[in-house]
């Protein structure tokens, strides 16, 4: 695999806070083009992999390389934010657009995309779980970069949004985009996936495609690999 088509590389970063290790010294590359899951239960270490590759947090060791002109040329959906409860969906976006130049058309355009454009004059204290997870997912989706980073994406999006969040997923891998996401919801990414990364209790146990996933562990679903896990943990 050329270096040119890696578009991140994890080496060896690891996370301790105090005594306490997190996440084990842990390698991947993400090549270009691609959407890579990284999958694992509440506590595996997930989300503080996504936080140090987005900066939000300091590696223990290690370091992360975008193979990219900016190194913060990437998007990034937290698993939550805290909207302002009396600013619209458009007065968030605006905000947002603000710091990246983007043009009040794509505002409407994201908007349209996650289907709140109806309700974009709306206050955002009004909004459900899932349609404040589609705004935060909004404000992803306005720029227009090479590497979207979504840690826990569909989380509080009903059936509906989830099978509207794997269309817009496909829509960006179309376009030739770079997406890692987290999830503990594995049968929600299974689908829009080229290669899966199970972390278990800060080490990652397994990755690849799913088929040789499957192949390596002799299990036909991500499931029950994870509970093989669990399972050989115990044992």
């Amino acid at each position: 695999m050329g270096a040119e088509n890696i578009q991140l590389e994890v080496k060896d970063v690891s996370k301790k806070y105090g005594k306490k290790t997190v996440l084990q010294p842990t390698n991947l590359e993400i090549t270009s083009g691609k959407c890579v899951a990284v999958c694992g239960g509440n506590g595996a270490g997930k989300s503080t992999l996504i936080k140090i590759i987005t900066g939000i947090e300091k590696a223990s060791s290690g370091s992360i390389q975008f193979n990219t002109k900016s190194k913060k040329n990437f998007s990034y959906m937290p698993d939550h934010m805290n909207f302002h409860s009396e600013l619209t969906p458009v007065e968030v976006l605006d905000y947002y657009a603000s710091f990246i130049g983007a043009k009040k058309e794509k505002i409407q355009e994201v908007l349209e995309k996650v289907g709140l454009w109806d309700q974009r004059n709306n206050k955002v204290g009004s909004f459900s779980k899932g349609m404040t997870q589609r705004v935060n997912l909004a404000q992803a989706l306005l720029a227009d970069v090479d590497l979207y980073i979504l840690d826990e994406p569909t989380n509080g999006l009903d059936p509906y949004w989830v099978i509207q969040f794997k269309q817009i997923l496909q829509e960006l891998i179309d376009n030739g985009k770079t997406v890692v996401l987290s999830s503990h919801i594995m049968r929600d990414i299974v689908e829009i996936c080229d290669e899966i990364v199970i972390l278990f209790e800060g080490v990652v146990r397994t990755a690849g495609t799913l088929e040789a996933i499957y192949s390596e562990t002799g299990c036909s679903s991500l499931e029950e690999v994870f509970l093989s896990m669990v399972d050989r943990e115990a044992g």
